[in-house]
């Protein structure tokens, strides 16, 4: 049955092997030394495919990626194959290969259509960009080298091998011979060497990575051979499964956990999705309210629900109260939906809590410092006033020309009776101005 696979993945810790039958349209999976036995062969996903060319596994979420050329789209569904979802159907004409990083949640696919190119997005669906369209023809073939965060493709038109760094500069040929290569179809890089395989001379090859030199042909009369994979415990580091970090199993999601792209340390760790045609718009919301404007909306409708009450545990407690009050009891299909738009609504509440705190700070901190400046400029005055010590008393001199009254005077000078009882001389050329020398009463 395996005459028929054309893309392949592995599971390295649980020892198994998946691949897509083109003839069966089937994706399959088995324990690697029982996948040559058909009784030990799982169909997984058996319905809705056409052609499928193109195959990933999430080793972390426990995930399938897949690309079908036949209805032009990139799906994915739960290991098990119970839960399935389109996530790409737009922009797509002949989707080959697809390669996936679970660590920082983005996948990459390869498109050999009318203007190939090689794209990448979450591994949620969003934040779609293109990373390579120029010189590109034929690229059947992708894989990452994650160790040194680069992706290589093979370009069987312009018989190549070539890549880029993840965010798709720091282009770099590695082999370019039309000898060399004849029919690339798939390709894997594993330390400093790359693997590929060759349809026309139904072969595998491997050369240096680093220099493109010492190419030697490791098998040969092949039957039409498409994917390769290295197995490695290597190739698929071990890492958090994003979905399974706390107590509530798949993340709290009723139906698919999907790994979110890690943009920034604040971006979310997973989006719950829910079935193909059951809430199209819930599988974008982890990226919702993030302009100013979209937030105001929210703050808005928030308000008209919360009473006129300003505090933030009024708007958490309101949100909350409209999610469950839209769940009627007994309805499975309207919870399903619902579970997904709470989730929503929560990161909606969150981010406006944010942009609440945020927005009162300037106040705050101006009325603040108007308290403090007041306050130290009164302790100032205070202790100013309170250190300052003066006396006032009149020039003698000054009064004498004036002639001002003196009965308002309190006299502290000698009469003439103290002065007759005064057993010491008066230093010579001292003036009698002396005696009416006054202090006037404050």
């Amino acid at each position: 049955m395996l005459c028929t696979c054309v893309a392949l993945d592995l599971d390295m810790a649980n020892n198994r092997v998946f691949w897509c039958d083109r003839f069966y349209r089937k994706i399959y999976s088995a324990f690697i030394h029982d996948a040559s036995d058909p009784s030990q062969q799982v169909p997984l996903v058996d319905s809705s495919l056409q052609t499928p060319v193109g195959l990933a596994l999430d080793w972390l979420q426990h995930n399938l990626y897949w690309t079908d050329s036949g209805d032009k789209s990139i799906s994915v569904a739960s290991v098990d194959g119970t839960k399935r979802r389109v996530l790409i159907n737009t922009d797509l004409s002949e989707p080959r290969a697809i390669a996936l990083d679970p660590h920082h949640g983005f996948m990459y696919w390869s498109d050999w259509g009318t203007r190939a190119k090689i794209e990448k997005a979450g591994m949620n669906g969003v934040d779609r960009q293109v990373l390579v369209a120029n010189n590109i023809e034929w690229p059947n073939g992708i894989t990452l080298d994650v160790a040194n965060r680069r992706l290589y493709w093979v370009d069987s038109k312009l018989h190549h091998i070539a890549s880029v760094d993840l965010n798709g500069a720091h282009r770099r040929t590695h082999i370019s011979s039309a000898e060399t290569l004849g029919h690339p179809y798939a390709l894997a890089v594993f330390e400093d060497r790359i693997y590929w395989t060759d349809r026309d001379r139904a072969a595998v090859f491997v050369a240096n990575r680093l220099t493109g030199q010492e190419v030697h042909m490791l098998a040969e009369n092949l039957n039409d051979p498409h994917d390769i994979v290295v197995f490695h415990q290597l190739r698929q580091p071990r890492g958090q499964d994003s979905c399974n970090l706390g107590s509530v199993a798949n993340g709290g999601c009723e139906y698919l956990c999907l790994k979110a792209p890690q943009i920034t340390e604040h971006s979310p760790k997973y989006t719950c999705t829910c079935p193909d045609g059951q809430g199209d718009a819930v599988l974008h919301l982890t990226t919702a309210a993030s302009s100013t404007e979209e937030l105001a909306t929210s703050l808005s409708a928030l308000r008209t629900a919360s009473s006129n009450e300003s505090k933030e545990s009024d708007y958490r407690s309101t949100a909350s109260a409209v999610v469950v009050s839209t769940t009627p009891a007994g309805d499975s299909s309207v919870s399903q939906h619902c579970e997904c738009l709470f989730l929503a609504i929560s990161l909606c509440v969150v981010k406006i809590i944010i942009f609440l705190s945020f927005a009162r700070i300037p106040i705050v901190a101006t009325v603040v410092f108007g308290l403090v400046c007041t306050g130290v400029y009164l302790v100032w005055r205070n202790w100013r006033t309170n250190s300052t010590k003066s006396m006032n008393f009149d020039n003698p001199v000054y009064r004498k020309t004036t002639g001002e009254g003196e009965e308002d005077e309190i006299h502290i000078g000698r009469t003439d009776a103290d002065s007759a009882d005064d057993n010491h001389l008066r230093p010579a050329g001292v003036s009698d101005s002396f005696d009416s020398f006054s202090f006037t009463a404050p």
